[in-house]
């Protein structure tokens, strides 16, 4: 039930966006960035759709969510190569442990989990999740394809709801393992119902009419953990 109220609250289509927009500096890493505002690197990438936060091009333009103000990040400053005389001689060598540098490194991974799912339909990626260009979030993405394709299971899970749902008309959502969960609307012909164990794959309705707001018909596909949205672009095979 708890699921269900969360995506009913999406299920708007789009949500007004809560948070700053950061204009990038030249050398300001995206780890630079989340440690200023104090929020999870994922996050910052998922919501931002980047894929590879090793690089993110001076004055692009990230958004922040959550926070309340833009704050000054000062650019990484490059240790200078030390001259020659500066460089020990043969010796015993003493080797210090990198804690520090080891942790650093575990903060500026992002994950990906791209063999947990696999697409739930074949088509055309209509819109990204995250931040939208006016201003909205998404919770999900939008894969357009004909009326009547067939959408499959992204992984093995549980069904926990399969009804029609306001707003998102007919709706599938399965529940997986380690708390994951995936929504499917904008559906027709369900073949499944609450309680049965669907296999990944295994086609659980097909896509319905087009949709009367954009005249297209798609399906909207979210990935959820412990019911909080996740970029399914990070968990779905590259396409």
């Amino acid at each position: 039930m708890l699921l269900l109220t969360a995506c009913s609250a999406h299920f708007r289509e789009s949500t007004r966006a809560r948070g700053v927009y950061h204009k990038v500096k030249e050398n300001v890493t995206l780890w630079r960035i989340a440690q200023t505002y104090n929020t999870d690197i994922q996050e910052l990438a998922e919501i931002n759709n980047i894929t590879d936060p090793t690089v993110i091009k001076t004055g692009s333009i990230i958004f922040i969510p959550n926070a309340t103000e833009v704050l000054e990040i000062k650019p990484a400053v490059r240790q200078p190569i030390p001259p020659p005389a500066s460089i020990k001689p043969p010796g015993k060598t003493v080797i210090k442990k990198e804690t520090g540098a080891k942790e650093k490194s575990k903060k500026e991974t992002v994950r990906f989990e791209r063999n947990r799912f696999i697409w739930p339909i074949k088509g055309t990626l209509l819109s990204k999740f995250g931040i939208q260009p006016n201003g909205m979030r998404y919770n999900g993405i939008e894969i357009k394809a004909e009326e009547g394709t067939p959408v499959l299971a992204s992984a093995s899970g549980r069904i926990i709801h399969s009804s029609s749902l306001k707003y998102y008309g007919e709706t599938i959502i399965i529940k997986h393992k380690n708390n994951y969960s995936t929504v499917y609307t904008f559906l027709k012909n369900r073949c499944v119902s609450v309680g049965d164990s669907v296999k990944k794959g295994e086609k659980i309705a097909s896509l319905g009419k087009k949709n009367k707001k954009n005249g297209k018909s798609y399906l909207h596909f979210e990935i959820r953990r412990s019911n909080k949205p996740k970029n399914p672009l990070f968990y779905l095979p590259k396409s």
